[in-house]
């Protein structure tokens, strides 16, 4: 091997070493859901379900702000997050904790408190059999 192929070959392992590194220090972060059951409401509402999620955050995760379909009832299985609804000052919820959000609400604080451990969280989430379950924003929070 000659001295060219002996510096390409080194700076494709230093390079090979080090761009993983950096793309996974950057790629994105999303959160993962875990559907685990999905249920009629009943006669007096019928077409609507409530959907329950399990939800984890990846440390450091900050969600974009975003609305459900109906209300959402939530508890913190595991870590800590930052919630707040309708740009209200964030709160930070703890595994035993529980939050709720009413009709409408835009969820306008999702983040992981932690920047090393991830969170868990269940979700139960009313709205019409087949819609969406979380979309983007369209409203302000706190208009």
């Amino acid at each position: 091997m000659d001295r060219r192929e002996m510096l390409v070959a080194g700076v494709a392992t230093v390079v090979g070493a080090v761009v993983p590194a950096v793309t996974e220090a950057q790629a994105p972060q999303t959160s993962t859901s875990k559907p685990l059951g999905a249920y009629p409401l009943g006669p007096d509402l019928a077409g609507w379900q409530g959907t329950i999620l399990e939800v984890t955050y990846p440390p450091g995760l900050k969600g974009p702000s975003h609305q459900h379909p109906g209300p959402t009832f939530g508890y913190v299985v595991r870590g800590k997050i930052r919630w707040a609804i309708n740009g209200e000052p964030a709160k930070v919820l703890e595994a035993g904790q529980s939050f709720f959000e009413p009709m409408g609400a835009v969820h306008s604080t999702s983040a992981n408190a932690s920047d090393t451990e991830p969170a868990v969280i269940a979700v139960v989430i009313v709205g019409k059999a087949g819609e969406a379950l979380s979309k983007p924003a369209t409203v302000k929070p706190g208009v």
